[in-house]
């Protein structure tokens, strides 16, 4: 995967660069009424998000680059924070149908899955992902002064 970013500062052999964030409403039918969606609303109203990347072309402040993230990882992440809560809701389901209280011995038993899973996503993002660099600056890209890309002193 690749974007456009713009570099703010330097940190030793990476850059912390700023993209703008892809709405989940991009083309959103509730777009047209500046509201956007539910889904919106829930991500939240930051339209700028700021990441480390390793800058091998050695990248300066205001300049503009484009950055790759290998797609495997991407997916990969996607995948996890998908099935993991997924996988576990059902196992607790089914390891709550051996308890003897029946049909709420297994919403227990999903419901426990759930929290277990959403508590291992946060420890691994926290513990793994947060000091993993995935972003690689692949292009330093020519100034481009229709876009008015701001230039960061």
């Amino acid at each position: 995967m690749e974007t456009k970013a713009i570099v703010v500062s330097l940190d030793g052999d990476y850059a912390v660069v700023e993209t703008d964030r892809k709405s989940a409403c991009d083309g959103c039918h509730q777009q047209a009424d500046g509201r956007g969606c539910a889904m919106c609303a829930l991500m939240g109203d930051k339209a700028k998000l700021q990441s480390r990347a390793r800058n091998p072309l050695g990248a300066k402040p205001g300049d503009t680059v484009l950055l790759e993230t290998p797609s495997a990882r991407v997916l990969g992440y996607g995948a996890l924070v998908f099935l993991a809560p997924l996988g576990l809701g059902l196992l607790g389901y089914l390891l709550g149908g051996l308890l003897p209280f029946g049909a709420a011995g297994q919403a227990a038993g999903a419901l426990c899955g759930f929290a277990v899973a959403f508590a291992f996503l946060w420890f691994y993002s926290r513990r793994v992902i947060a000091r993993r660099c995935d972003v690689t600056i692949i292009a330093i890209l020519p100034h481009d002064e229709e876009r008015n890309t701001p230039r960061v002193s």
